[in-house]
């Protein structure tokens, strides 16, 4: 079982198999840290795009283009993806990380 499956086993995301298999597929060779966040990680929401944060030192706007391409080639699901350089945070971005709920992907 691999570790989007264990999540969404567990209830720690709201992914059904078709999201979690083309989640794993779009996140692949991407370097650095995935994190789900947004209603995604809320069991009580019900729907909602899927939330995606990348911790990164890639071209922002390349990987996030590539993942959700990526994503949307196998389900047609909403996904915004966000993409931060861990090395170069800013305030906003720090805050934001710092007051949203997040679960790793990988």
């Amino acid at each position: 079982m691999n570790r989007l499956d264990s999540l969404r086993q567990t209830g720690a995301i709201r992914l059904d198999v078709e999201e979690a298999t083309a989640l794993e597929a779009a996140l692949q060779g991407v370097p650095g840290e995935a994190w789900l966040f947004g209603s995604r990680v809320d069991p009580r929401r019900r729907g909602g795009d899927v939330d995606v944060l990348l911790l990164t030192d890639q071209p922002g706007f390349e990987t996030s283009q590539a993942v959700a391409t990526r994503f949307f080639a196998r389900c047609e699901e909403r996904i915004d993806v966000i993409v931060f350089n861990p090395a170069r945070l800013n305030d906003e971005q720090q805050a934001f990380l710092q007051h949203i709920k997040r679960v790793r992907l990988a």
